[in-house]
């Protein structure tokens, strides 16, 4: 799931629920979103897709965006629980720091758990992705402006 997807999701979970509920309801709910279909390409291509890397780019472009958002208009809670949600996916961001390869041989058990959770990830996902984002976004919208 793209990071926009999972930060949406949590902030929209900060936004009715208590932190004490929220924060590993957000975690949790990183799980449950890789286990739908998504977007995603065969680990072996992620290193040299450019096509990939401008899609990545341009979500966190958008998802930090979000951050940004919940910020200026003083949400806090929001953007904890976005954070919460999206942070599972550090793992892959310090994997391909430490390796700049995304390739699962270095990879611990976290990791392991989380490629394989991810079954459903393919390039047609991103319809599924777009369709989250369009469902999620006016309500982040409406949320951040109350």
């Amino acid at each position: 799931m793209t990071a926009t997807n999972h930060a949406l999701s949590g902030a929209l979970i900060g936004a009715f629920l208590p932190l004490p509920i929220a924060v590993p309801l957000a975690f949790a709910s990183h799980f449950i979103l890789d286990a739908l279909p998504h977007y995603g390409i065969a680990i072996g291509l992620r290193d040299s897709s450019r096509s990939y890397r401008a899609i990545v780019l341009a979500d966190l472009f958008v998802a930090l965006s979000i951050g940004l958002a919940a910020i200026v208009f003083g949400k806090w809670r929001m953007e904890i629980t976005g954070w919460v949600a999206y942070s599972a996916d550090i793992t892959w961001v310090m994997q391909y720091a430490r390796t700049r390869s995304l390739d699962l041989k270095d990879s611990n058990w976290f990791t392991r758990f989380h490629h394989r959770i991810q079954r459903y990830e393919s390039q047609k996902g991103l319809l599924v992705e777009l369709a989250l984002f369009a469902a999620l976004l006016p309500l982040f919208i409406i949320q951040i402006l109350n």
